[in-house]
């Protein structure tokens, strides 16, 4: 019987094919590829938001509908609206292009929704109008203007003094600066001479002298500083920049010779002491390893009485003071606790509300250990009802520690026993990294016994920028705050307009922002006549003596960027 297949190997047969086409346009129409998914969400996406942007502009010409025939009105007369990207010829008309730049997007809608204001516009196109505000009374609300900090600034005929420290200044002018980074010999040894003896740098008054009254000898003159211990391969300023190590320095392996540096510093921090009783110092600078104490002398800041602040404090130090009935006040956290209610002081500068939970503390503390007594379980397995454990605790003084609210100020005869403190207490030297065993640095504007006599770095340069010539020069070192107004003098004399900018030490920016209490303070002109001999011209004496803070000063009283232009003074605390 014949079979209805045909055997492969006959002749003329042809078999299936079965082979997988290597073209990419034959693919199998159940296989979706992910670009084809993703351009359908894409699509899906857009037509969403041309939707949602339907939605709004038809709630916008719902909003709009009231004028809408003033718009075509506009229209129609041919009012063309201005090319805010047209440029311009020049450089002065691209500047004032630049500057009416947001006027030209909602002012110039403003006029084609408001033609009939026309008249008004005219006066008022140096006004830019916020087109928000149109929306706001169509709708009938009001929206209170928002404070972008663009106000007006407030410029002053002097700069007020910053009492921080600074580590570096630089002073930037478009034209030459009166000074030079390098000084001739005669420009040296002047003001070397001028600095020592004290002497202004009035030419009027070095008229019988034969000093040299250039302006490179008076800014030398300026750059020096007095101070103790001078260790030149030490950086004895700014101390908080210390690089913590595990080596320990010379002086702190070596006992003796540890004991030797602290006696000759003792001895400098006498002679400052009783310069600055007898009014010869107007201030000098202690600054520890942990802490900065600024001693001023009566009449400085406009406090009738020698002071001195110190901060930042830490508990265990104001305890310490207390301990050697130093009696001191903390201002600052003062004022931090006042505006929760508590106006009173207690005697050491602290709020009475403190004292009482003290007290409250420790007698709590008290019944439950003579409770943990009568029942015959020994209290020192609880370490937790010690007193003094308990408040460190419970009043969180660690909040304020190590901060510039830690403030402590100290006046009158308590200064003397200030100073005793600070000489024998052990937080004034550290004890271990390079600087163990080594005391505060003392920086003092005037000559005293063991002081070094010490030139800051100065460091001239040429900036081009803009198709302009920039020249600034650059001071560093410890810079006290007599050392910046007489420098911003010398430069009011020979420029009409410069700025500078300034690094101060954040731990010290604190002493600008104490204000002496009214009943306390001390009239200025007497204040001046008292530090006649404290080393300072007269024009700095009146700066210093000046209390901070007035009713016209809206500005800081701390500064790192100050401009000076037509004989006067702005400054803000930001760079």
């Amino acid at each position: 019987m014949p079979s209805s297949n045909k055997c492969p190997f006959r002749t003329g047969y042809k078999p299936h094919s079965y082979t997988m086409s290597t073209d990419s346009s034959a693919k199998s129409p159940a296989w979706i590829r992910p670009e084809d998914v993703m351009k359908v969400r894409k699509l899906k996406a857009k037509r969403k938001a041309l939707q949602a942007r339907m939605i709004s502009s038809t709630n916008t010409l719902q909003i709009l509908a009231p004028v809408h025939g003033r718009i075509n009105d506009s229209l129609s007369q041919g009012v063309k609206r201005r090319n805010p990207f047209k440029c311009s010829p020049n450089k002065k008309s691209k500047l004032d292009d630049d500057s009416n730049l947001d006027i030209t997007s909602d002012a110039s809608l403003f006029r084609l929704l408001n033609p009939c204001e026309g008249k008004d516009s005219s006066s008022n196109a140096g006004k830019a109008v916020d087109f928000s505000s149109f929306f706001n009374k169509e709708l009938g609300t009001s929206s209170s203007p928002v404070d972008d900090g663009t106000s007006k600034q407030t410029w002053t005929h002097k700069l007020v003094v910053d009492w921080s420290l600074k580590t570096k200044v630089r002073f930037r002018s478009l034209k030459p600066l009166p000074w030079k980074h390098n000084f001739k010999t005669s420009e040296e040894a002047s003001g070397t001479t001028g600095f020592v003896r004290c002497l202004s740098s009035a030419s009027e008054e070095n008229e019988d002298r034969t000093l040299d009254t250039s302006a490179n000898a008076k800014f030398y003159q300026c750059c020096l500083a007095w101070q103790h211990p001078n260790l030149p391969w030490l950086q004895l300023f700014p101390r908080d920049t210390v690089k913590i190590s595990s080596q320990t320095g010379l002086f702190g392996n070596d006992q003796k010779l540890a004991d030797s540096l602290h006696a000759e510093w003792s001895e400098s921090v006498r002679s400052l002491h009783q310069l600055l009783r007898v009014r010869q110092c107007p201030y000098f600078y202690m600054c520890g390893p942990t802490f900065t104490c600024l001693f001023r002398a009566a009449g400085v800041a406009g406090i009738s009485q020698m002071h001195a602040l110190i901060s930042p404090t830490t508990r265990g130090f104001r305890e310490a003071m207390k301990n050697e009935d130093i009696e001191f006040e903390m201002p600052f956290h003062n004022a931090s606790s006042m505006k929760g209610g508590s106006e009173q002081k207690g005697e050491h500068g602290e709020s009475d509300s403190e004292d009482q939970i003290e007290t409250e503390l420790e007698e709590e503390g008290e019944e439950a250990k003579s409770w943990l007594e009568d029942l015959g379980v020994e209290t020192s397995q609880f370490p937790n009802l010690n007193p003094s454990r308990v408040k460190l605790e419970r009043v969180k003084y660690k909040n304020i520690d190590s901060t510039p609210t830690s403030l402590v100020y100290v006046e009158g005869m308590e200064i003397q026993g200030l100073v005793n403190f600070l000489l024998n207490s052990r937080s004034c030297i550290s004890t271990v990294g390079p600087l163990a065993g080594v005391p505060p640095t003392l920086l003092s504007p005037v000559a005293f016994q063991g002081g070094s006599l010490k030139a800051l770095k100065t460091k001239g340069n040429t900036v081009h920028q803009d198709g302009e010539t920039h020249y600034s020069m650059e001071v560093m070192g410890p810079i006290m705050p007599h050392t910046i107004h007489q420098l911003t003098s010398l430069l009011c004399t020979a420029l009409d307009e410069f700025s500078f900018s300034c690094n101060p030490v954040i731990s010290t920016q604190s002493f600008s922002k104490y204000k002496c209490q009214e009943d306390s303070c001390a009239p200025q002109a007497f204040a001046q006549e008292g530090l006649v001999d404290c080393g300072l011209d007269s024009s700095t004496r009146s700066l210093i003596c000046t209390p901070p803070g007035t009713k016209e000063l809206e500005l800081p009283l701390t500064y790192r960027e100050v401009t000076y232009k037509a004989e006067k003074y702005t400054w803000s605390n930001k760079l």
